[in-house]
């Protein structure tokens, strides 16, 4: 399909702290995509949450320009 941009997401997530114990989660690449580290579980699912809406955006990005591409030829 097409690769995502591990780079923003990776920016996106770990510029966030916690509200209750004040520290940054830690993004993990891995073979199958990625991982978040958090300090806690209300925090995790905060930023599972987030990180979702950004591939949500990215892939419309993407889907946007291929269908551009396809009918502009």
């Amino acid at each position: 399909m097409f690769d995502l941009n591990y780079d923003l997401i990776k920016q996106e997530i770990e510029s966030e702290v916690c509200k209750e114990h004040n520290l940054h989660p830690e993004f993990v690449k891995t073979d199958d995509g990625f991982g978040i580290k958090a300090c806690c579980q209300p925090f995790h699912t905060e930023l599972v949450a987030k990180s979702e809406k950004i591939i949500e955006v990215e892939t419309t990005k993407f889907l946007d320009k291929m269908m551009k591409d396809i009918f502009n030829e």
